[in-house]
C-alpha cells in the first residue's frame, strides 16, 4: 500500500556537474586565475573522482567558455576581453531593463518597505562614513537593493539570466571600479528607481537604469584601462 498517491523521483547529482559547478564559480569568483593551468588528473585529484568525471566536467567548462585545452599542457582558464565584456554589459543593461520594468508592477509591498530600508541605511553611511570603510560599508547593502529590485520581476528565466552575467562582472570586480567614482549617483538613481516602483510606472523605472547603466559602463571604460580598445564599441 502506498502512503502517497505520487512521490517525486529524486536523483543524485552526477558527480561531473558538483565538479563542473565547484570549477565554474572558482573561475568566477577568480580563485582561479586567467592563464593558470591545471590538468585533467590534477582535478581528479582534487576532488578526489576517478579521470571520467574529471573529464567530462572539464570537457564542458571548454564547452561554455571558461577553459581552453592545450596540448601537452593542460588547461588553461580563460579570460573574457575587453570587448566581449563590454557586450556582456549591453547584455546586462537589455536583462536589468526588462526585470526593473516587470518588477514595477509585480514587487510586493514587503519587498518595497525593505527597499526603503536599504536606501535609509545607504543614506546614513553616505553621511557618516568616508573612504574604504563607506565603500565596505556600501557594497552589500547595494547588492541585496539589487537582488530585490531584480528578483521582484517574479520570473525565474529573467532572474536567472540576470545572475548569470552578473557572475561575470563580480569576476572582474566592476563594481570595485565603478561605485568608488559614483558613490552620490548611485545612491541617487536606486532612490529614483524605488520612487518609480511606488508609481508602478515600469517605463520610468527602466529609464533610470538605462540611465544608470550608461553612466556606469562608461566609467568603467575609463577606469579599467580600456579606453583605448573600447573607444569605438557602441554599448547599445
Amino acid at each position: 500500500m502506498s502512503l502517497l498517491p505520487s512521490v517525486p523521483e529524486i536523483h543524485i547529482q552526477p558527480m561531473r556537474e558538483v565538479v563542473y559547478e565547484h570549477l565554474r564559480k572558482a573561475i568566477v569568483l577568480g580563485e582561479l586565475k586567467p592563464d593558470s593551468f591545471f590538468t585533467d588528473a590534477d582535478i581528479a585529484e582534487e576532488f578526489g573522482v576517478s579521470r571520467t568525471p574529471a573529464r567530462e566536467a572539464l570537457q564542458k567548462l571548454e564547452s561554455n567558455g571558461y577553459i581552453e585545452r592545450v596540448p601537452k599542457k593542460g588547461n588553461r582558464v580563460l579570460g573574457i576581453s575587453p570587448y566581449e565584456l563590454a557586450h556582456s554589459y549591453a547584455i546586462r543593461k537589455a536583462l536589468e531593463t526588462l526585470a526593473v520594468k516587470y518588477a514595477a508592477i509585480r514587487i510586493t509591498q514587503p519587498e518595497l518597505d525593505e527597499l526603503k530600508k536599504i536606501l535609509d541605511d545607504l543614506a546614513e553611511a553616505q553621511r557618516t562614513l568616508s573612504g574604504e570603510v563607506m565603500l565596505e560599508t556600501l557594497f552589500p547593502s547595494i547588492k541585496r537593493f539589487n537582488e530585490i529590485a531584480f528578483e521582484a520581476c517574479k520570473s525565474t528565466r529573467i532572474i536567472e539570466a540576470v545572475w548569470a552575467q552578473r557572475e561575470i562582472f563580480d569576476r572582474y570586480r566592476v563594481m570595485r571600479i565603478v561605485l568608488p567614482n559614483r558613490v552620490e549617483k548611485s545612491i541617487y538613481r536606486r532612490t529614483e528607481l524605488y520612487r518609480a516602483f511606488v508609481a508602478r510606472d515600469p517605463e520610468r523605472a527602466a529609464q533610470i537604469w538605462i540611465e544608470h547603466l550608461d553612466e556606469s559602463f562608461a566609467i568603467w571604460r575609463e577606469k579599467s584601462g580600456y579606453a583605448e580598445a573600447l573607444k569605438d564599441f557602441q554599448f547599445f
